[in-house]
């Protein structure tokens, strides 16, 4: 079995296809964050409004995110974590730790691994 062949029967190949771009991630950790209304996020992040509607709405058709009106009524909507979402907290988490040179399982930013 070649490499390609392995990663694609691993999980991570569509786990990367789902969230792989950097306004995803940056959208779920966001998110994970307490974000939930457009403008907020489009604020918070920088992102162009045209790319962001795009992200949020895959982020929902991945069951990533669930759309909701702010309230009974309202034309406003809100973007919810769902149990998806929520379970890449840790991930995202030690991708932030690592960033930030803490020590993961024990190695630090700066080991040397051999």
């Amino acid at each position: 079995m070649d490499k390609v062949t392995r990663i694609e029967s691993s999980g991570m190949d569509n786990a990367v296809r789902q969230i792989g771009d950097s306004w995803s991630l940056l959208i779920v950790w966001s998110a994970l964050h307490g974000t939930t209304r457009f403008d907020n996020f489009q604020s918070r992040l920088g992102v162009a409004r045209n790319i962001l509607s795009n992200r949020l709405s895959k982020l929902v058709k991945k069951g990533i995110l669930v759309k909701r009106p702010v309230h009974l009524g309202a034309s406003g909507l809100e973007y919810w974590m769902t149990g998806k979402g929520e379970a890449l907290r840790p991930a995202l988490e030690l991708i932030e730790g690592w960033d930030n040179g803490a020590s993961v399982n024990g190695a630090s930013a700066d080991d040397t691994m051999h």
